[in-house]
């Protein structure tokens, strides 16, 4: 979508349109414009001169002056000085005289009688609605009560019609877009701050029905309902910026709401005080983290955790840019128990012991606020960073679609060779209906035509992204990246070592499970006996990534975090038979085309599979949805090594 962004400004504001990209290449406010409204209203106002880079209130706040001024040129009567906009607010409009970005002219009783109708509409929603509200012409007008606005009602909402805020469809009143309700309410609450109509209930003790027995209740198709809500918060977020004193109101909303306030006090047009940014990511990964809290909290406290910037993961600056480093936990030396004799998958077998040497892993998955750095690095373009002729080939360009290619007609196969099992899967709500019904058309296909479709729908060629980077669903900053190949994987370790001076790599599988086990072989991350409420496989319904950490519950006993589901993690093997021998060659990075190990389960499958001693496998060029990985890290010296050394060192064998 970014390149989506910059084509749109080119063909619709081609004079500043370099100017407008540059500005917004790389900054969070780029999300705000993948929506095509925003959009619009960016550019509206680049247009006319405006500045560029502004909040949501910010642009509404231009989108309102520019209409009023629109009116006034054209000579509209209601737009004469006299009691809907008075003379004063005449001379502010032509002047440009704002105190600030969302300042309005509001002596005349226009601009306040249109935040006093939306806040009255906002009012009427249902708990938890969030959409615009239509009401009859009679109860608009009555909305629009006092002294000031009752003897003016027709004229004000003729006047909203003129500006294109409002329209009147038969005999309703509604508002042209549920956003500028939300708006004009959010100005009604800058004075009169209500925090009591965000108020919502967090622990899980506390939350009806809990969420266990919402999950007993579910069918194996249906996703986990999101926790209740108010239907204000989004009126909160654009409030937060119009405030009179932003630290008052973020202050009110974190005891009441606190991923609300974090939400709010990460919009980039609110001014707060250091202190109580810190305050409010240290009380986040409190809630993220606290196990009397509902999961759904959890989640919230964690995505509001990731738009504030997450402390937990130490900004640093290296020769090539800014780069995060992840938190850490060692893993001891020591003869492990890998492998599994339970004869549920025969490639699990023998169970049998292995030699690890002591090393440290990130406590979480890479997540996307970190693979961001590396984008904004030119990681896609140094070559460097790419270290076998196979990762140079993929970054050119060349069968960037081979993976995802054969893993299509893997699972085509798959299908074709065990018909009644994946009957029952379907059956069970195991697959996806959309997914399902896609398979039975490539059923039906032959081999020639089922070729042709992966063609044209997954074409090769140059990525400077993962293969989700823009869908809102997997791009959170706190959520693990997903979408990426074994080459991308190993390029960004090769990347965090020239940054940060410290050898990072991916693990082998066998160092993988001896974290995940631990030295008394446990069969999940946190135990012996499978639980939904401590790890995001297909039990837990919530059918996409989570925000890392989530699952307290799911820890290892060590502290490391989500290796029984969300994602499944790439390791640095070659899939060949147990028992593992580190030097039979399947730690070889240069071996081209050999798929790689991938561990952990995810979010789309089951319990069986998130266990530990399960072994799964990709094409290295693979870029699945479920897949992501994280960093494990020799931690040498920073001193010992240069950036061309840690490139060559990173390409070698990898110790046990």
């Amino acid at each position: 979508m970014a390149g989506t962004v910059e084509e749109f400004l080119g063909v619709y504001n081609p004079q500043r349109s370099s100017a407008l990209w540059q500005q917004l290449r790389g900054t969070p406010q780029l999300d705000l414009f993948r929506s095509p409204f925003y959009l619009r209203l960016l550019l509206a106002q680049a247009g006319d001169g405006g500045p560029a880079l502004q909040g949501r209130a910010g642009l509404f706040t231009g989108f309102v002056r520019q209409a009023v001024q629109r009116e006034i040129e054209a000579d509209n009567p209601l737009f004469r000085p006299g009691a809907l906009l008075d003379k004063r607010d005449h001379e502010r409009l032509v002047q440009h005289a704002w105190r600030n970005a969302t300042d309005l002219p509001a002596r005349g009783a226009l601009l306040p009688a249109l935040c006093q109708l939306a806040y009255g509409l906002q009012a009427r929603r249902a708990p938890g609605e969030a959409s615009r509200v239509r009401v009859p012409y009679d109860d608009a007008l009555a909305l629009l009560d006092g002294e000031k606005y009752a003897p003016l009602g027709d004229e004000l909402l003729h006047a909203g019609v003129a500006l294109q805020v409002l329209e009147v469809q038969w005999d309703d009143v509604l508002y042209v877009h549920q956003l500028l309700q939300e708006y004009f309410a959010a100005r009604a609450l800058t004075g009169q701050p209500r925090p009591e109509l965000v108020s919502t209930a967090w622990r899980a003790d506390q939350i009806s029905p809990s969420l266990p027995d919402v999950l007993v209740g579910l069918a194996d198709s249906d996703p986990l309902p999101a926790a209740p809500a108010t239907g204000w918060e989004e009126t909160f977020v654009l409030a937060a910026a119009m405030a009179r004193s932003p630290e008052d109101f973020v202050s009110a909303l974190l005891a009441v709401n606190l991923p609300l306030a974090g939400r709010c006090a990460a919009q980039p047009d609110v001014v707060l005080s250091d202190a109580l940014r810190r305050r409010l990511q240290q009380a986040l990964i409190e809630r993220s983290r606290d196990p009397a809290a509902d999961l759904r909290a959890r989640i919230a406290a964690t995505r509001a955790l990731g738009e504030l910037g997450d402390p937990r993961f130490e900004r640093r600056r290296g020769p090539l840019g800014e780069y995060l480093l992840p938190p850490l936990v060692a893993l001891e030396a020591g003869t492990y128990p890998i492998g599994s004799d339970e004869g549920i998958y025969p490639e699990e077998a023998p169970a049998h012991g292995v030699e690890v040497a002591a090393v440290h892993l990130a406590r979480f998955p890479v997540t996307n606020a970190e693979w961001r750095l590396f984008i904004a690095a030119g990681g896609y373009d140094d070559e460097r960073w790419w270290e076998t002729a196979a990762a140079r080939r993929w970054r050119s360009g060349e069968g960037t679609a081979d993976g995802i290619k054969q893993r299509g007609r893997d699972n085509l196969q798959w299908i074709r060779d065990n018909p009644e099992e994946y009957r029952r899967m379907v059956d069970d709500g195991r697959v996806n209906p959309l997914a399902a019904a896609n398979y039975e058309k490539y059923l039906a296909m032959s081999e020639a035509e089922f070729e042709s479709l992966l063609d044209e729908k997954i074409p090769s060629g140059r990525q400077t992204e993962p293969r989700w980077w823009n869908d809102p669903a997997y791009n959170e900053p706190t959520q693990p990246v997903v979408g990426i190949c074994w080459h991308e994987a190993r390029a960004y370790c090769a990347w965090l070592s020239a940054q940060s001076g410290l050898l990072w790599r991916l693990p082998s599988e066998a160092e993988w499970e001896a974290a995940a086990r631990g030295l008394t072989g446990r069969r999940y991350a946190w135990g012996d006996d499978f639980d939904p409420a401590r790890g995001n496989t297909f039990e837990s319904h919530i059918r996409g990534t989570t925000p890392v950490g989530v699952f307290p519950g799911g820890d290892t006993p060590e502290g490391v975090a989500d290796l029984s589901g969300n994602v499944w993690e790439w390791t640095s093997s070659a899939p060949e038979p147990y028992p593992y021998v580190p030097n039979s060659g399947r730690e070889d990075p240069a071996v081209d085309a050999v798929p790689r190990v991938l561990r952990g389960g995810s979010w789309d499958y089951g319990r069986d599979l998130a266990r530990c001693a399960y072994r799964y496998h990709s094409p290295p060029g693979d870029r699945y949805g479920l897949v992501g990985f994280r960093v494990w890290g020799c931690l040498p010296h920073p001193e010992a090594l240069t950036t061309e050394s840690l490139i060559s060192v990173n390409t070698g064998s990898l110790p046990l």
